[in-house]
């Protein structure tokens, strides 16, 4: 079972219980993910603000792009593609759209969520292939985008692959995205981090239900071990794109984040985190709570500092 840590706040175990709610019928693949995807519609807020929202296939995967409702500059909109959570097994591109409501509320840009192929059914390097298959097919200008003003986020499981883009980009001598915004992402499948002890029983994320997606994603244990699977095992942390990790205190995750910084900063690069003090994995689908919004406000700036978003008209 899980655990409430003192750190939390009566919201944050509001949210947690709330979540928990949203069981599967079944044990089968179908059941968990609509039990997923009602989970994450419920925690879903209208927009705060007039966006235009189509599902588009680009690259030959299906994609939810959003924009904002106003005319966009002459280049177009700066982008970010973006990887969903879901443990590699679960989500889909329309089941983030917490997460575009509440960056879209804060920055000027558009996003490009990524229905990846999902495990057991495609494991590892499925889900990256289609994320390169998207980020070439916008570096190509083949879509309405400003393309140089490209950048990559995810969360959690969505974290890997957009770190992992990254690698991959470097590895082929293309460039790298303006920046990569890494939500509580799983970069490691190493057990020894202390976070993996101290939160082993954490609510939302336990240490046995990381490793349990780790096996689904990647089978066969030598991929684990390889940058283009997790971008911890890497060997140089050299030339990729500006960091920033959002971390998540009370998270099994917290400490491989941290690390992964501080090596990208050794090797020459940026890389900024931000310790959400009192959050737990997925704190970022509570949009309304003290926590999650001073992430959002993080990320926003984090975009368009590195010229991946605009600040938005009421700014």
């Amino acid at each position: 079972m899980s655990e409430f840590s003192p750190a939390l706040s009566e919201g944050m175990r509001e949210f947690v219980d709330t979540a928990a709610t949203f069981r599967s019928a079944s044990d089968d693949w179908a059941a968990r993910r609509a039990a997923f995807a009602r989970q994450c519609a419920h925690f879903t807020p209208l927009p705060a603000r007039p966006l235009v929202v189509e599902d588009r296939t680009i690259g030959g995967v299906t994609t939810r792009v959003y924009q904002p409702a106003h005319e966009a500059p002459e280049c177009g909109w700066p982008v970010l593609v973006y990887f969903h959570g879901g443990g590699w097994t679960m989500g889909d591109h329309s089941t983030h759209d917490w997460f575009a409501h509440a960056l879209l509320a804060r920055a000027d840009l558009a996003i490009v969520a990524v229905d990846y192929r999902l495990a057991p059914e495609f494991s590892y390097p499925a889900p990256l292939d289609d994320g390169l298959a998207v980020w070439n097919a916008i570096a190509a200008s083949a879509w309405p985008f400003d393309s140089g003003r490209a950048a990559v986020s995810g969360d959690s499981a969505g974290g890997t692959i957009a770190a992992a883009l990254c690698m991959a980009l470097r590895a082929r001598g293309q460039a790298q995205p303006r920046a990569q915004a890494l939500l509580y992402p799983v970069l490691s499948a190493d057990t020894a981090f202390a976070s993996m002890r101290e939160h082993a029983l954490a609510p939302m994320l336990s240490a046995q239900g990381l490793a349990d997606s780790i096996a689904l994603y990647l089978p066969d244990e030598r991929t684990r071990h390889t940058e283009e699977a997790m971008p911890l095992a890497s060997k140089d942390f050299g030339g990729l794109a500006p960091a920033l990790l959002i971390v998540a205190t009370e998270d099994v995750l917290r400490d491989q984040a941290v690390d992964y910084a501080a090596r990208v900063r050794e090797a020459g690069g940026t890389a900024e985190v931000l310790l959400a003090e009192g959050c737990v994995h997925g704190a970022l689908r509570a949009t309304y709570l003290p926590e999650a919004v001073a992430c959002y406000e993080r990320i926003a700036e984090f975009l368009i500092a590195y010229d991946a978003a605009g600040r938005t008209v009421q700014n």
